[in-house]
């Protein structure tokens, strides 16, 4: 009796899913890439049994492998050869394949661009901190001036702007400081295991100080760079947080 009443309900429930799915509007058949019943049969091998199905899902997923078709062999065709084999189908429908583990990907491309981000801070901070530590102190009470005080002021004013002053400590600081240059430039070419100081030697010995310009600019594009490079990883990010989620 229960096995009879189960065959009853079973088909009634058939039933009714046929009646719902005639009332349905569908495509006509012939405008199908595959025929319907073969689509239907595959997804009600997969769905619970009695659960119905309606007509446009059944048209909607007949459409849609179409396009998945269309989609692997355009992934296919874009390989620069003569035809097509297992390798090339097995490489494009991989990201399909690989679709469940799409968060994990997500959170993996997030970390990543954050750690950049990370590094990005750290070398702006860095260079900040080496850009700092570089203010001296000079001994301004220090009498004894190493270049006529007129001299300094004269060769400074040309590169100041008009009516511009030019504070006691700055005249003092220059002169100390550019004597102490002197000194080293001096050392430097004494280390030389020669008899004399050449041109050459006087070159090689100033050729840090004539970089010093270059590399200010240098670190300063670095921190551009940097400031950039945060910027595109903060975009990705919301970029991946959106689309990589299923």
């Amino acid at each position: 009796m229960a096995g009879e009443k189960q065959e009853i309900e079973a088909d009634s429930e058939k039933a009714v899913s046929t009646a719902v799915e005639a009332e349905e509007k569908l495509m006509d058949e012939k405008k199908l890439p595959f025929p319907r019943a073969t689509i239907t049969n595959i997804v009600r091998k997969n769905i619970s049994k009695g659960k119905q199905l309606k007509g446009n899902v059944k048209d909607e997923m007949n459409l849609w492998v179409a396009k998945m078709i269309e989609r692997i062999a355009r992934k296919m065709n874009s390989q620069p050869y003569t035809f097509v084999n297992y390798e090339m189908l097995k490489e494009a429908i991989a990201p399909y394949e690989n679709i469940q583990n799409i968060n994990a990907e997500r959170e993996t491309l997030m970390k990543k661009l954050k750690s950049i981000r990370e590094e990005c801070d750290l070398i702006i901070t860095k260079i900040d901190e080496t850009h700092g530590s570089k203010a001296i102190t000079l001994p301004l009470d220090q009498e004894d001036l190493p270049f006529p005080k007129a001299t300094i002021t004269n060769k400074l004013r040309p590169h100041l702007d008009s009516g511009k002053t030019i504070k006691g400590p700055v005249k003092k600081g220059l002169n100390l400081w550019l004597g102490k240059i002197v000194s080293r430039v001096a050392k430097k070419m004494d280390s030389y295991q020669y008899a004399y100081i050449d041109r050459s030697m006087f070159k090689e010995s100033v050729e840090a100080y004539e970089a010093v310009g270059e590399i200010e600019l240098e670190k300063e594009r670095i921190i551009q760079q940097m400031e950039s490079m945060k910027i595109a990883c903060d975009l990705l990010i919301m970029e991946i947080d959106r689309k990589f989620r299923i």
